[in-house]
């Protein structure tokens, strides 16, 4: 279906769309979006982005625990594609992360003395011992009892998909419909992945030509030049399951020979550099946005100003805006101003895409789950890829972000307006 511009005038520098332009089915960019999902926030703003932008046609949305578990990834998903009107699909994902040795069972204390750390609160979808008969925070229930429970009416969106409900290509789950389209679309995929890597790496291990056919990964996740954020190293996505990540970023994307491969080995990170770098939504776009966006949207907006207000806070917009970033960047990558530990250029030129070899730590400890970025220069400046450890390949580290494209000419135009 072709979609038009939003009621903003925009464009895109890469040449990508200009206003009144519609995009064919042939021309736009397919995407797959894998996330932890919540409602709004960043994950559920990404998928509004991608759901809205007229050069990105999306596949569908697989569903994993990290921030919030499975199954109330898959209501809060579903929500807002109903109240879009959408017909992406949705499926259901991992529950648990690749080892599952975390699963229900750890404590804070049990999991605190495996890492080696002080406990750590805000455990995330799949670490909530203490959830008891709390339906939201549980990952092994039914997504439309949690729908059930959260909205107080059943669901009405129809192209929710698990092992219950198979699509009508008969996949099964998330890990399913990943390796079936992209063995469907070979070479015309991007992943766009903002959650625990659980997915993904279950992909990669289930069809291990899978990589190879996808066109790029763009991920939320790492901490390479800045401190953690779930522990004083690790970044909380590939900290949930480290070992997914490792699988994800030691696997050669795209086609080895292309000059894509050799420069970023098809991997852009999204990771925790370049949201210290960015400051939160202004407040005036920030009403921009919920004042013109979809009825069905703009009533989830103000649910949660009120659900904000409740909690004594003041600032409704995104502030933290980790997964909005790798979203953007599959639409307009002209966003991005400087890579790794390059400095922010002086005179706004965009840096072209360049990677240094990435790893993640699986050893048991302080660095468990750390990102590590392997260079000639740790310090500053422009980094200089240098071999990692055998296996890793080639990522760009999103640093600098143009703010004001990013707020003026991408996030407030796809989250608003009418589509027709």
């Amino acid at each position: 279906m072709d979609i038009r511009p939003s009621i903003f005038a925009w464009t895109l520098t890469c040449s990508l769309a200009v206003s009144g332009v519609a995009f064919s089915q042939e021309t736009r960019t397919k995407v797959i979006l894998d996330a932890d999902m919540v409602e709004l926030f960043d994950d559920g703003t990404a998928m509004l982005l991608l759901e809205r932008a007229p050069n990105i046609d999306l596949l569908g949305v697989t569903v994993v625990s990290g921030n919030t578990p499975m199954p109330a990834g898959v209501a809060a998903g579903a929500r807002q594609l109903e109240a879009l009107g959408s017909e992406v699909p949705i499926y259901e994902g991992s529950r648990y992360g690749i080892r599952n040795w975390r699963g229900n069972k750890a404590t804070p204390e049990v999991l605190a003395a495996e890492l080696q750390i002080s406990p750590i609160t805000g455990w995330g979808g799949y670490l909530r011992p203490d959830a008891g008969n709390d339906i939201d925070a549980d990952p092994t229930a039914k997504w439309s009892d949690v729908y059930k429970h959260k909205y107080g009416e059943a669901p009405s969106y129809k192209r929710v998909y698990g092992l219950e409900n198979p699509d009508p290509d008969g996949n099964r789950d998330a890990v399913d419909f990943l390796v079936e389209t992209v063995n469907k679309y070979p070479g015309q995929v991007k992943l766009v992945a903002i959650g625990p890597l659980t997915n993904i790496a279950r992909a990669i291990l289930k069809d291990p030509s899978f990589p190879s056919k996808v066109a790029e990964i763009v991920y939320m996740g790492g901490a390479f030049y800045v401190p953690g954020n779930s522990s004083a190293s690790a970044e909380f996505n590939w900290w949930a399951d480290p070992e997914a990540a490792k699988i994800s970023v030691r696997s050669k994307w795209g086609d080895p020979n292309s000059e894509s491969f050799k420069a970023y080995g098809n991997q852009v990170i999204s990771g925790l550099e370049a949201n210290e770098h960015t400051g939160g939504m202004p407040e005036d776009l920030y009403r921009k946005m919920v004042d013109n966006s979809p009825p069905g949207i703009q009533k989830l907006w103000l649910a949660r100003e009120e659900q904000i207000k409740a909690q004594g806070g003041t600032t409704f917009g995104p502030d933290n805006v980790w997964d909005l970033f790798a979203a953007a960047y599959v639409i307009d990558p002209s966003i991005v101003l400087a890579w790794n530990n390059a400095p922010r250029p002086k005179d706004g030129v965009v840096a072209p895409v360049t990677g240094v070899y990435v790893d993640v730590n699986t050893e048991m400890g302080l660095d468990y789950g750390r990102s590590l970025a392997f260079t000639n220069n740790d310090i500053g400046g422009n980094a200089e890829a240098k071999p990692g450890p055998v296996g890793t390949q080639k990522a760009a580290i999103q640093n600098y972000i143009d703010e004001d494209k990013f707020w003026k000419e991408i996030v407030v135009p796809m989250t608003t307006g009418s589509k027709n």
